[in-house]
Formats: structure tokens, sequence, C-alpha cells
């Protein structure tokens, strides 16, 4: 699948000191029930990440917990969901999906993988079948304070080399900072 590739061409970008590891990563974003909102440099990029969130996909039997270590990397430390939220062309826009953390068998660093999903996806045929978007985000703790290296979204089926990273100042809060809940 072409998700491996990815996560393998990542597991070979230099890492340098601060790059938090698989395991500190999932402290990070996975620690709490709320699950965590990556707030990217002027606030308009956001990914909420959830361990305990289910979408129709992750309950599905063949397509539910533990599919991205059993099917497309293995040393995936844990599983979720996310929500992530950019603006276009002034307008927001919304990919949702499952996401991953793994850990670099050789550095250790820790790679947070999203991967949109799509209400039809019920079977690991039809998720075959369909192009959909990925992003990847790397954290590193700099001189000058946490950075975030993240790729743009791009479409699975165009792969071609390493997906381009950019480095940017990021935040984390606990919670759904993307679509919180509206009060009644």
């Amino acid at each position: 699948m072409s998700i491996a590739i990815i996560l393998a061409i990542l597991q070979t970008l230099p890492a340098s000191a601060g790059v938090l590891s698989g395991c500190e990563f999932q402290n990070l974003i996975a620690g709490g029930p709320e699950g965590t909102t990556i707030v990217f440099q002027g606030g308009t990029d956001k990914i909420f990440y959830s361990p305990s969130l289910k979408n129709r996909l992750r309950q599905s039997g063949e397509l539910g917990p533990e599919f991205l270590k059993q099917k497309i990397l293995q040393n995936t430390v844990t599983e979720g969901t996310f929500i992530g939220a950019t603006i276009q062309g002034g307008k927001w826009r919304t990919i949702s999906g499952i996401a991953g953390i793994a850990a670099d068998s050789d550095s250790g660093h820790g790679v947070l993988t999203l991967l949109q999903t799509f209400p039809e996806d019920t079977s690991i045929k039809a998720f075959q079948k369909r192009d959909r978007l990925y992003a990847v985000v790397i954290v590193e703790d700099a001189p000058s304070g946490v950075v975030c290296r993240r790729s743009q979204w791009e479409h699975l089926f165009a792969l071609k080399g390493e997906p381009r990273l950019t480095t940017v100042p990021c935040e984390f809060t606990v919670g759904n900072a993307v679509t919180p809940s509206t009060p009644q």
C-alpha cells in the first residue's frame, strides 16, 4: 500500500536530537480521553486527534482497531481518529479519517500519519479503490520552542517521492478545538 512507502521514506529522514519519539508523541497527544488539537502557526490550520473516538471505519471488523498496525505499518504505537481543518480560498475545509503514530525502528522518532476515510469504506477492498488525502506530522522540541514538521495534504495515489515537510511553530490544546460542541 502507498502509505507504507510514505512512512518508510519519512523514517529515513534525519532526526534532530529534539524530535519526539513514538512513545513521547503518543503521551503528548493520545494521553487523555478528550483528545488533543494541534494548532499550527496562525491558528488557521488545526488537527484534532482522539485515541478513543470511533468513526464508522474504526467500528468495522476488517478496518477497525489495529488496522494501521496490522495492514500498513507494524511499528504503530497508537491509532485513533482525526478531524483536520484549514482555510482555503477564504473558506473552512475539513478532512477526517484515521490516524496513527508510528515509532521509527532505527531512530525511534514518532510520525503522526493522517489518512482520510469515507463512509463507504466498509472493507479493505473498498478502502483500496478510492484515492484519499494523507498528511504527516513530526514534533520537535527546538531551542525556539515546540515546532511541527508537517506535510501538506496530498493525494495518496499521486505519491511521487518524499512528501515535502515544512517546519512551523505549533501548540497543543486538550480537547477538540476544530469542531467544538456548541451550547444548547
